[in-house]
């Protein structure tokens, strides 16, 4: 294991000196200074496979770490009550999307995580969240060995804390009560390169 992280008993891989980054409106600008050519249809993408995988109407969703809010305002086109927690929200959500400063305080029947689990200093939240699925994308860690993820371009020691691949997300969430209904690497499709292997994770969990 590359010095300065170690693997939990879930296979979970963490950073030991955990970041503490500020991610602010230049944090929030530049992300999607980068992704912003591909962020509508990502939403698009994402929305499409929430509602497929789970063959059910869903009123009520929360999107964790919504960042400029672009999953939010497509998805509020087909889901009629929508909600927004951000560590450090600086775009404003249009009026038909609520904010909440509480993960854990309401009922929701989708929780998301796109590209934010891994960022949190602590993941045990997942736990206490009141829902009946979860859908998470998170860069796919292989580890194929140490000058690997030395070099990889998603282990970013700054910002992210914590590195899943399929297995140990799964069995993190299964820790925690969920089951898995789906996994894929379906986002590769926009963001991903030519590389041999799954670059980002995504993967859909029922709660209980």
């Amino acid at each position: 294991m590359l010095e300065g992280y170690e693997k939990d008993r879930d296979g979970v891989i963490k950073k030991t000196n955990a970041p503490s980054p500020a991610y602010d409106e230049e944090y929030v600008k530049n992300y999607y200074s980068v992704n912003g050519a591909i962020a509508e249809e990502l939403s698009c993408l994402r929305l499409g496979l929430l509602l497929g995988s789970l063959n059910q109407s869903v009123n009520k969703l929360l999107d964790i770490g919504y960042g400029n809010g672009g999953f939010l305002k497509r998805a509020s086109r087909v889901i009629k009550d929508c909600y927004g927690y951000d560590v450090s929200p600086r775009f404003p959500l249009p009026e038909n999307i609520r904010q909440t400063n509480s993960l854990t305080g309401e009922f929701y029947d989708v929780v998301t995580l796109f590209n934010s689990l891994e960022h949190m200093p602590d993941i045990d939240f997942v736990s206490d969240l009141q829902c009946r699925y979860v859908v998470i994308t998170v860069p796919w860690c292989h580890y194929f060995s140490d000058d690997w993820f030395d070099s990889w371009k998603h282990r970013k020691p700054d910002e992210h804390v914590w590195h899943f691949n399929d297995e140990s997300l799964t069995r993190f969430m299964n820790s925690k009560g969920y089951s898995i209904l789906h996994t894929s690497n379906a986002e590769d499709s926009l963001r991903g390169e030519p590389l041999g292997y799954p670059s980002y994770l995504t993967s859909v969990f029922k709660k209980g």
